[in-house]
């Protein structure tokens, strides 16, 4: 593999891993004067920003998956070791060191309609909601530590993808005021990382005798990960490569990348995935490199394992359209006995209305997400929407059809956001909740300026799947997730 190679699957991996974040700084819209504070606790840093006609309320903006340790510093800090370096741009910091982006995720619009903003970089890389809570609580203490900022009357919480899971455990877990989940991973930790899981098995069972072609690790455990160096992702690509011929290209000996050409349609048809070769390896990476971060991880799992597929537990003859291909993979799939760090995982997160915190929530939640999105597949939206109505809760959800993960315009986020404020704000949530027609004529209204199918691509007729028609229910998910 050429340096040029290298150099490409480093940069695409990086991206992929930190889904959810944006690459610019956010900073205030024109016409309106902010103040920004920085802080830190429980590892973690942050980030707040008030403009100057406050309204009272602090929506707190979590961001993507990332495992990249070097981005837990401060904003606008280079991310390197030893003295902190202050930063405005990546050219102030040595040797090609990043300056360190809290970001908002474009959300700073939220800015010019009143709202203070604060951005977290948590203190755990990866599957951070095992601590995330925590990390959020600090922007609150800081704030209530430091008078001349101001208390917030209302607490609102959003993100997106990983940021999902984490808005999606402090509605569980948290006394807030309102959630905006983005796109969000928000099936439940258990539901999540078994269908990761799942992706692993399908890949072992297609890939085992292919020379260089097998990981080492068991497949509930997940592969070691040093990721600042990039080199893990490279030798996942490469691996993956080898037998499935993506991302990087198929063999150049015509008998094995026909067989290689096979193990990837065979690969698609018993995952059912949605996205394209190169994002074959990006779903793989998550299945090795960030399944390891969180269960090999002292503080997290501690190397307790989470998988559960054992028979008679789990039947896979029924799963695809290929009934053949499913006995065979049903008779040869790695079996494994309930894992002793699923109870661990069931808490970050338990998506499950009827019980502690989330029993109590009496606020409207809004939420959107991408009917055709291939990483945070719509079925785990359908989990938590389900486990509202199990729960009594008031949430509206929209989609948008465009293709990617996450992949928001401006004008769909600000219809969504000025419809939730709308809700927010009157007397009667029950008789005021919007209709996901409303958020999307919203979107094509004067206001936002939208047009549709070009910035506003709301999915009207689209209904999500079930996850229990992906992937065979475990006993120890949530009711909003069983058959």
């Amino acid at each position: 593999m050429t340096l040029h190679l290298s150099i490409a699957l480093r940069g695409a991996f990086a991206l992929i891993f930190c889904a959810g974040s944006a690459s610019a700084f956010d900073d205030c819209p024109a016409g309106v004067t902010c103040t920004e504070y920085k802080g830190s606790g429980n590892g973690g840093y942050f980030r707040i920003t008030v403009p100057q006609d406050w309204d009272g309320d602090l929506v707190l903006i979590n961001h993507g998956f990332d495992l990249d340790k070097s981005s837990i510093r401060g904003h606008e800090t280079c991310r390197q070791s030893g003295t902190p370096i202050p930063c405005q741009q990546d050219s102030d910091c040595p040797d090609d060191v990043i300056c360190n982006n809290i970001t908002y995720l474009g959300l700073d619009l939220l800015l010019a309609e009143g709202k203070a903003v604060a951005a977290s970089t948590y203190s755990e890389t990866g599957w951070a909601v095992f601590d995330s809570r925590k990390d959020l609580k600090e922007i609150l203490k800081f704030m209530k530590k430091h008078p001349d900022i101001g208390r917030p009357e209302r607490v609102i919480v959003t993100g997106g993808s990983l940021g999902g899971a984490v808005t999606a455990d402090a509605v569980m877990r948290m006394k807030i005021d309102g959630a905006v989940p983005l796109c969000g991973a928000v099936g439940g930790g258990l539901q999540t990382w078994d269908t990761a899981n799942e992706v692993r098995l399908v890949y072992d069972f297609l890939c085992q005798g292919v020379q260089d072609g097998t990981f080492n690790s068991p497949p509930d455990v997940g592969e070691p990960t040093s990721f600042n160096s990039g080199n893990d992702a490279i030798e996942m690509a490469v691996t993956v490569n080898t037998c499935l011929g993506v991302p990087i290209g198929p063999s150049e000996d015509p008998m094995e990348a026909a067989a290689q050409a096979d193990r990837l349609a065979d690969f698609y048809e018993i995952t059912r995935f949605a996205g394209s070769n190169f994002e074959v390896a990006a779903a793989m990476g998550f299945a090795t490199l960030g399944m390891g971060d969180f269960v090999r991880d002292a503080d997290r799992l501690g190397g307790k394992r989470i998988g559960w597929n054992a028979q008679p537990d789990l039947d896979y003859t029924s799963i695809g359209e290929n009934p053949a291909l499913a006995a065979q993979y049903d008779a040869a799939v790695q079996r494994m006995t309930r894992g002793a760090g699923r109870a661990a995982l069931s808490k970050a997160t338990l998506i499950d209305f009827t019980k502690g915190k989330g029993k109590a929530v009496d606020y409207p939640i809004l939420s959107m997400a991408g009917s055709a999105d291939w990483l945070v597949i719509p079925e785990f939206q359908k989990v938590f929407t389900d486990a509202a109505e199990i729960g009594g809760k008031l949430l509206t959800q929209a989609w948008v059809s465009t293709y990617g993960h996450c992949t928001f315009t401006e004008e769909e986020t600000t219809a969504l956001f000025l419809e939730y404020f709308e809700w927010l704000d009157s007397a009667d949530h029950a008789a005021t909740q919007p209709t996901h027609a409303e958020i999307a004529a919203r979107c094509v209204s004067a206001e936002v300026g939208g047009v549709e199918g070009d910035t506003c691509n709301f999915d009207l007729d689209f209904e999500p799947g079930e996850l229990h028609d992906r992937i065979p229910a475990r006993a120890d998910w949530v009711p909003a997730a069983q058959p």
